[in-house]
């Protein structure tokens, strides 16, 4: 692969900025009317972009999802930079978040891309990108790709539900004591960070005995497989599923992930190794 002299010099200002945090801000041509949105990683290029995701929309544009970018999640994010040594800047950006991961030559002919269609100004340490929460009526998006086209999509019954309810795409027929696996029509995405939990319906718990077998069952953000249930009938007579019934209800909620750390010790508290039944009946 050729390198120009300029492109080779960005190269090498990138690997020293890497060898002390985590990334560095491009900053492109007209980055003075515009705060910050592209960061460049040892393992690919992230950018922020409100509304349409195209980058520098004014001189050449950059579609970045005809460019391989996946969006990641929509949020609002605090960006933390330095801008000169010692001189950190902080602000606040709404949008989502697109990556593409890369590395070696592919992460070098990335850099060439945005440096033609951009130009570039400066290259300067990313101190900080934190997700800081969603501004955008606080809603989170929601991907759906109906796999039968007569299937309706999941809803809120009411205003303030927690859970979606998503309906049957086939017919059965659960006698007592059986469980089935019953398909939605119906496959998602979840920004990262997320997952949906999928739930028994109260009524039909109430009404019929018929639950979940796994509940809650988990679908995690990178799954896109068609969403199906386990029911299972608990009740003493056979109950009959229809197409297009409210079978379970979803909830999604931000998951955080955990840092697995082998310690020596634990810390003492209150209940101490008191297990079920430790606090009394």
């Amino acid at each position: 692969m050729r390198i120009d002299d300029q492109l080779a010099a960005m190269v090498r200002k990138l690997e020293a900025m890497w060898a002390e945090y985590p990334a560095a801000v491009y900053l492109p041509c007209f980055y003075r009317s515009s705060p910050p949105r592209i960061f460049i990683y040892p393992d690919g290029v992230r950018a922020v972009v409100k509304g349409e995701p195209v980058l520098n929309y004014e001189i050449v544009p950059y579609d970045l999802a005809s460019a391989g970018y996946r969006e990641l999640e929509r949020g609002a994010y605090k960006v933390v930079y330095e801008f000169l040594p010692g001189k950190k800047f902080q602000v606040e950006l709404e949008g989502s978040l697109f990556a593409k991961m890369l590395e070696g030559d592919a992460l070098v002919e990335e850099i060439r891309a945005l440096r033609e269609r951009l130009g570039v100004y400066d290259l300067v340490p990313l101190v900080k990108l934190e997700r800081v929460g969603y501004r955008d009526r606080g809603t989170v998006p929601l991907r759906i790709k109906r796999l039968q086209p007569d299937v309706e999509l999941p809803s809120y019954a009411h205003p303030g539900d927690a859970g979606l309810d998503i309906r049957s795409a086939e017919e059965a027929v659960l006698q007592p004591g059986e469980r089935r696996l019953i398909g939605t029509g119906l496959a998602m995405a979840l920004p990262e960070g997320y997952a949906a939990f999928v739930q028994p319906r109260s009524g039909l718990a109430a009404r019929h005995g018929i639950s979940i077998v796994n509940t809650p069952g988990l679908i995690d953000c990178h799954y896109r497989g068609e969403v199906k249930v386990i029911l299972v009938n608990l009740g003493g007579e056979p109950f009959r599923v229809k197409k297009g019934d409210r079978i379970a209800q979803m909830v999604i909620q931000r998951v955080e992930r955990a840092e697995v750390l082998e310690v020596e010790e634990l810390e003492d508290t209150s209940r101490g190794e008191g297990g079920f039944g430790s606090t009394g009946l």
